[in-house]
C-alpha cells in the first residue's frame, strides 16, 4: 500500500450567474439555494480499536436531526448453547421477580446500574477532568437470564477505564429468563461534567447532520476491523496502526474510491481495514457525491490517550 500521491484538497465553490435580484426581473425563476446543492464532506473523529479492549471515537460526533438515533441497534445475537457441564440452573429469586415484573428488562438495567455508572464515570475524570461523552451499554442475556456478554455501542468522550468499569458493572446483573431464550438489552448513558454540557460550535447545519450519520455508518464497521486486528494477532504480525481514510462516495452513498494517508504502523493490518471500509455504504448524498474522513487507531498504547 501506497500513500496518496499529493495533497488532497477539498475545494468548495458556489457559482451563480444570477442573484436574487434577477429573479426579480425574471417572474417565475427560482433563486439558487445553495443548500440545496451543498456537497457533504464528514469528517469522523479518531476511532480506536481495541482488540482486547474498548472500541471508542475521541470525540463525539455533531448534533443531528431532533430524535435521530445516536447508537445504532445492536447486532443480532445468539446464545451459546449450554456446556454439558453447566449444572442444573439457579434457582430464580422470586421475591425479586414480584418486583420487577412490571418493569422493562431496560429499565431494570438502568435503575440497578445508575449510581455504579455516576462512579465509573468519576473514575475516568481523573485521566481527563472535562469528559463529557456518552456510552450505549449493551447487554447479552443468556437463557439463563445472566450476562453473557457485554458491548459498547458508539462510544466517545469518556475514558477507556469508565466504559470498562460499566462494562464490569452491567455483567453481573441478572434478568428473568428471556422468553424466547437470548435477549439484548441496552442501557444509554451520557455523561456531562460539573462545568455542564461543552458548547463546541456545532450548529446542526446540514453538513453536521450527514456527519452524525457517518458516524453511525462507520460503526458499522468495527466487526469487519475487529476481524483485521484478529487475523494480524494469529499472523503474529504488529498490531499497531494509524490511518486516514478519504473516501469519495457515490450518489448512492457506496463507497467508489478510498485514499490512505498519511498512515504508520502495519501496513497489511491497514488494507484489510480499507477493503472493509470499501464496504461501506453511507446515506446518500444530496448533492449526488460526497466525501468522508475517517481515522483508524489500532491498539493505541496505554497511556497515549
Amino acid at each position: 500500500m501506497s500513500r496518496s500521491v499529493g495533497c488532497a484538497a477539498l475545494l468548495f465553490a458556489v457559482l451563480a450567474s444570477c442573484t436574487a435580484s434577477c429573479a426579480d426581473d425574471k417572474p417565475g425563476m427560482v433563486p439558487f439555494d445553495p443548500s440545496k446543492r451543498q456537497t457533504p464532506a464528514a469528517d469522523i473523529a479518531e476511532l480506536e480499536i481495541r482488540g482486547q479492549g474498548v472500541d471508542r471515537f475521541t470525540r463525539c460526533p455533531p448534533p443531528g436531526r431532533l430524535g435521530d438515533p445516536w447508537f445504532p441497534q445492536p447486532r443480532p445475537w445468539t446464545a451459546p448453547a449450554p456446556t454439558a457441564d453447566a449444572g442444573p440452573p439457579e434457582p430464580i429469586d422470586a421475591d425479586y421477580m414480584s418486583r420487577v415484573r412490571d418493569q422493562s428488562p431496560a429499565e431494570r438495567a438502568i435503575e440497578a446500574t445508575h449510581r455504579d455508572f455516576r462512579s465509573c464515570y468519576r473514575r475516568g475524570l481523573v485521566h481527563d477532568p472535562a469528559a463529557d461523552g456518552r456510552v450505549a451499554i449493551v447487554l447479552r442475556v443468556g437463557p439463563d437470564g445472566k450476562v453473557a456478554k457485554v458491548e459498547e455501542y458508539a462510544a466517545c468522550e469518556i475514558a477507556v477505564e469508565s466504559i470498562q468499569c460499566m462494562k464490569g458493572v452491567a455483567a453481573r446483573l441478572r434478568f428473568p429468563p428471556p422468553a424466547g431464550g437470548s435477549d439484548s438489552v441496552v442501557i444509554p448513558a451520557v455523561f456531562t461534567s460539573r462545568d455542564g454540557v461543552r458548547l463546541n460550535g456545532n450548529t446542526g447545519s446540514p453538513n453536521d447532520i450527514y456527519t452524525s450519520g457517518a458516524y453511525l455508518t462507520l460503526e458499522g464497521a468495527r466487526p469487519g476491523l475487529h476481524a483485521c486486528e484478529a487475523q494480524a494477532r494469529r499472523e503474529l504480525r504488529q498490531l499497531e496502526a494509524t490511518a486516514t481514510f478519504t473516501m469519495t462516495l457515490g450518489k448512492d452513498g457506496q463507497v467508489t474510491k478510498a485514499h490512505v494517508d498519511p498512515w504508520t504502523g502495519e501496513q497489511t493490518l491497514l488494507m484489510c481495514a480499507a477493503r472493509e471500509l470499501e464496504r461501506l455504504k453511507f446515506a446518500p448524498p444530496p448533492s449526488g457525491t460526497g466525501t468522508v474522513i475517517a481515522r483508524l487507531n489500532f491498539n493505541p498504547r496505554q497511556g497515549s490517550r
